[in-house]
């Protein structure tokens, strides 16, 4: 779970609620936060995070160990993992989202900001069942897109 909005760390439980133990505070360097926003987990159990005020996702492995950052252009605001054995994962940002790889390499990017019909403001939630369909909450606009990417 992350604590965005408040410790800017992230804190760790079991599954009966137990917390087992928290990283991060707030700062840029690696390993710390400035409002960690969204949590996806890969097959391999890294966990990435959109570190929102920082400009960038960084990647851990479930036991806290920091193993890399990547810097974006825009604010990652929330974030989804695809199944299956090729995993990307689709970041929300203002008006854009990010299509990357597990490395952090961006495949491509898509959208244009403004509150119209196939426009995106702040994307609050993102949801990506494969690669082709991806649902997008926008904060402000107060509405739900479905994308088809081709």
């Amino acid at each position: 779970m992350t604590d965005g909005y408040g410790n800017s760390r992230v804190a760790k439980f079991t599954r009966e609620g137990n917390l087992v133990k928290y990283w991060g505070d707030r700062g840029t360097r690696p390993g710390q936060f400035n409002t960690p926003h969204s949590i996806v987990m890969d097959r391999s159990a890294n966990l990435y995070f959109a570190d929102r005020q920082n400009i960038r996702v960084q990647v851990f492995d479930a036991d806290g160990t920091f193993k890399q950052q990547w810097q974006l252009d825009g604010l990652p605001w929330s974030m989804c993992i695809t199944p299956g054995p090729n995993q990307v994962i689709f970041v929300g940002s203002v008006g854009r989202v990010y299509k990357m790889d597990l490395t952090g390499k961006v495949l491509g990017t898509f959208g244009k900001l403004g509150r119209l019909p196939g426009w995106f403001d702040s994307i609050h939630a993102i949801a990506c069942p494969d690669e082709k369909p991806v649902y997008i909450a926008n904060e402000f606009s107060y509405r739900f897109d479905r994308v088809i990417l081709e």
